[in-house]
């Protein structure tokens, strides 16, 4: 999955994109003139903003939007670990998340997506990122 932005992003948006893509270990494509459709041969995520600040998540499989995510995004700290962290919820948002990022789902590891209201990424048990969701669409999400 690459992580990237919608056309001309602040500053803001682009150091949080580095930050998801550092916590998740997926790229960052600084998008630039980039046209979604040259995207089309992997599954990608779509960061907008609002007023300025990261508001829109919205992953993309085979070129379709499969999942979107509005949310207020608040990030805590530094990162920088290997690995990919693992997915924890049993909600709907919980699940339609890990196949639209690819990550496995899971109970325990140092880097957790906790998914419920919010969705914090969790670094050995501290928030490092946390989305309170506003609302979400996509495949199999009520």
């Amino acid at each position: 999955m690459i992580i990237t932005t919608a056309r001309k992003p602040t500053s803001k948006t682009r150091i949080f994109c580095k930050h998801l893509s550092k916590f998740t270990g997926k790229d960052y494509l600084t998008r630039g003139k980039t046209s979604l459709s040259m995207l089309a041969d992997t599954s990608f995520l779509v960061v907008g903003e609002s007023n300025g600040n990261p508001a829109s998540f919205n992953f993309f499989l085979n070129n379709e939007c499969v999942l979107s995510i509005r949310a207020n995004v608040s990030l805590d700290k530094e990162i920088d670990l290997p690995g990919e962290p693992v997915i924890k919820g049993d909600t709907p948002l919980a699940f339609a998340l890990s196949k639209a990022t690819g990550l496995r789902m899971g109970e325990s590891g140092e880097r957790v997506i906790r998914v419920n209201d919010r969705i914090e990424f969790i670094d050995k048990g501290i928030p490092y990122i946390i989305l309170k969701v506003l609302e979400a669409r996509g495949e199999g999400i009520v």
